[in-house]
């Protein structure tokens, strides 16, 4: 991190002072477009060996072994037999995390949209800001500093709210996804003897498990960063709800969909070398390469970010695939739907819209949580056969079961009241400072009593930390 830290500020302060050597004044406006695009082909290039260096050592401590037994296999199948080191290095905390957060300060100096900050330890407290280092949400620069160097002291309000915030979170955490975890590890661990509606179950636990823990961590991060008057970026937008896939990645994980769609998609799709190549092209082919080009590098990108496996680039790919039919395909539903006169707001056409939804989501939490591939294609065709029957409570115990489902319910009823415009926060922050005392106690004491941890329970890891 601290190498992180030194190249992110020195690189930025570079690249401010690049036009310095320069001036434009009086000269020729032909002779200033050329310094201009020296100027710039100076930055970029700055910006070049930053990237290399920065993404470098993330895949030298994330990606060697991955990559390094991928062309070994590949030679090896050529008849060509090498061999490579094995690294063992423990990972950085958050490394995936604050690699691209620099990379975004960086890229935005560049870019002109702030100058570069001449004081080293706002960078450090930017990139190692310790709520988001291990689950996110990702950060943009210009949204924290003015909030980190406010100044301001520890308001009674943001207190009770972000220790509300807090325990929520962990409420999802220990109530919740602690014990569908339970669930899904009895399916996928034991994945042979099962079949049929036992592996939807799995998938259904772990989904729900994912939800509630990588929501509960945001929520803990969010809570604390409130407490000290800093509010981080939104992550997440009740995703189940989405009708497609491509909504669906657009209220789920929203930091990191914002990374990639402003620091890869847009380059990648106003590039020159993009537009050179469909320039010539008819219209509907240039629009669909202007799309699948940069959306290609995007779902590659996400599902490599998300763990040195070829299990990850497959399930990358696998929403790449499904984002490029919706796009072929939608007109031509929209099309026919407006031909029967059936509007945007039919209950029945956006039921199964979102039934579909569920089921392509749900066939990618199976790739997720399955140990690989091929794991992950037989519990697929397992789905359609009939394994040995599943015993719940030989999973978990009956009171765990309904302690997880009753605190499930209370997740849904807050969905609920945001469906109905009912602004939980707005209403918590208007209670007196007592009456928030009191709920901040009950939901503590809710968790510490009936929380999944402690002697008899073996806590799983966080699943989006690993990343």
């Amino acid at each position: 991190m601290i190498t992180t830290i030194l190249i992110s500020y020195s690189a930025a302060i570079i690249m401010d002072r690049i036009p310095l050597k320069y001036s434009l004044e009086g000269l020729p406006k032909k002779e200033r477009k050329q310094l201009r695009a020296i100027i710039k082909k100076k930055k970029r290039f700055v910006l070049a060996i930053y990237v290399i260096i920065n993404i470098g050592i993330l895949l030298t401590l994330k990606y060697f072994n991955f990559f390094a037994s991928s062309s070994i296999g590949l030679l090896g199948w050529l008849g060509i037999n090498v061999s490579a080191p094995v690294i063992k290095i423990a990972l950085p905390l958050g490394i995936s995390y604050y690699t691209l957060q620099s990379i975004s300060y960086v890229v935005d100096v560049l870019r002109g949209k702030y100058k570069a900050e001449k004081n080293i330890f706002k960078i450090a407290l930017f990139i190692s800001f310790f709520p988001q280092m291990h689950e996110g949400p990702f950060g943009r620069y210009d949204a924290l500093m003015p909030q980190m160097t406010s100044g301001e002291q520890i308001k009674i309000n943001n207190l009770y709210n972000g220790i509300a915030q807090m325990f929520w979170g962990m409420f999802k955490i220990f109530m919740v996804a602690n014990r569908a975890a339970i669930i899904s590890d009895a399916v996928f661990k034991n994945h042979e003897s099962y079949g049929g509606f036992t592996v939807i179950i799995g998938v259904i636990a772990y989904t729900i498990q994912l939800y509630a823990e990588f929501s509960g961590y945001i929520d803990v991060a969010a809570g604390v960063s409130k407490i000290f008057g800093i509010g981080l970026a939104k992550n997440f937008d009740m995703p189940f709800l989405a009708l497609n896939v491509g909504d669906f990645w657009r209220r789920w994980h929203i930091s990191l969909g914002g990374w990639f769609r402003d620091y890869i998609f847009y380059p990648i799709s106003t590039s020159r070398a993009l537009m050179k190549i469909v320039k010539n092209l008819p219209a509907f082919l240039a629009n669909l390469l202007t799309i699948t080009i940069p959306l290609f590098f995007v779902w590659f990108l996400t599902g490599l970010w998300h763990g040195a496996s070829s299990k990850y680039i497959v399930y990358g790919l696998y929403y790449f695939v499904l984002m490029i039919i919706f796009n072929l395909i939608s007109p031509l539903v929209n099309k026919v739907l407006s031909k029967n006169n059936i509007t945007s707001e039919n209950r029945l056409i956006n039921g199964l819209r979102l039934a579909k939804t569920l089921i392509l989501v749900g066939i990618g939490m199976l790739m997720f949580r399955a140990e690989n591939l091929l794991v992950f294609r037989q519990m697929l065709g397992s789905v359609f056969s009939k394994g040995s029957e599943f015993q719940l409570f030989s999973a978990i115990e009956p009171n765990d079961f309904i302690i997880f489902i009753l605190s499930f319910i209370v997740i849904l009823l807050s969905v609920i009241m945001k469906l109905k415009d009912i602004d939980i926060e707005s209403r918590f922050e208007a209670l007196s400072s007592y009456k928030k005392y009191w709920i901040c106690f009950c939901v503590f004491c809710i968790v510490v009593i009936f929380g999944a941890y402690g002697l008899g329970y073996i806590p799983p890891d966080p699943i989006y930390g690993g990343f």
